[in-house]
């Protein structure tokens, strides 16, 4: 129980949405499915996120990390 909540802690695995002023911070996705400036769908293990606005960038990319920036308009969850 006790080596469960470090190795979560080190390496979690559960899906963490940030979202701040300046874009939406996604930690632990799978994949990203769909992109352009206008729209991003970004599949987890239980469900789909879709982002809409305009001028939309991935600007930061790493392994299981992203950062989403640009004119957001709106956020989405649909069952995979």
């Amino acid at each position: 129980m006790i080596l469960d909540r470090i190795k979560n802690y080190i390496d979690p695995s559960d899906l963490e949405i940030h979202i701040y002023k300046s874009g939406i911070y996604i930690i632990n996705y799978v994949c990203i499915s769909n992109f352009s400036d206008k729209s991003i769908k970004v599949n987890t293990k239980y469900k789909v996120i879709s982002i809409s606005g305009n001028k939309l960038v991935i600007s930061k990319l790493k392994k299981d990390e992203l950062f989403i920036s640009g004119d957001i308009n709106s956020i989405s969850f649909n069952e995979e």
